[in-house]
């Protein structure tokens, strides 16, 4: 029951806690980088899971989700969208941040 929200807080709220837990001072100086990341993911994903879901491509159905809809798509699918964007780019300027600047 309820398996896509806790696949989200297995899979990407506890390592998004985690990175920023330890790398809070860093990441906040991007934070207008990733909102902006968060939004622009959403701008591009929900008109095309809102189509999909409508042409039956894919679907989603209790008990996995919650059963709270907004605009076509339960609301899982908005955080995952969020949060799968701003995991990879967390990871992403972490990595920069260690490996990708020159010394």
């Amino acid at each position: 029951m309820y398996t896509y929200p806790l696949w989200l807080v297995l899979f990407f709220i506890l390592p998004l806690a985690l990175l920023w837990g330890f790398n809070y001072r860093r990441l906040k100086q991007h934070a207008g980088v990733l909102g902006l990341t968060v939004i622009g993911c959403l701008i591009i994903s929900v008109p095309w899971d809102i189509l999909s879901v409508q042409d039956h491509i894919w679907y989603f159905r209790q008990p996995q989700i919650v059963g709270v809809w907004l605009l076509g798509l339960p609301i899982e699918e908005y955080f995952y969208i969020a949060c799968m964007s701003l995991l990879a780019c967390t990871v992403t300027i972490l990595l920069w941040e260690r490996y990708g600047k020159e010394q």
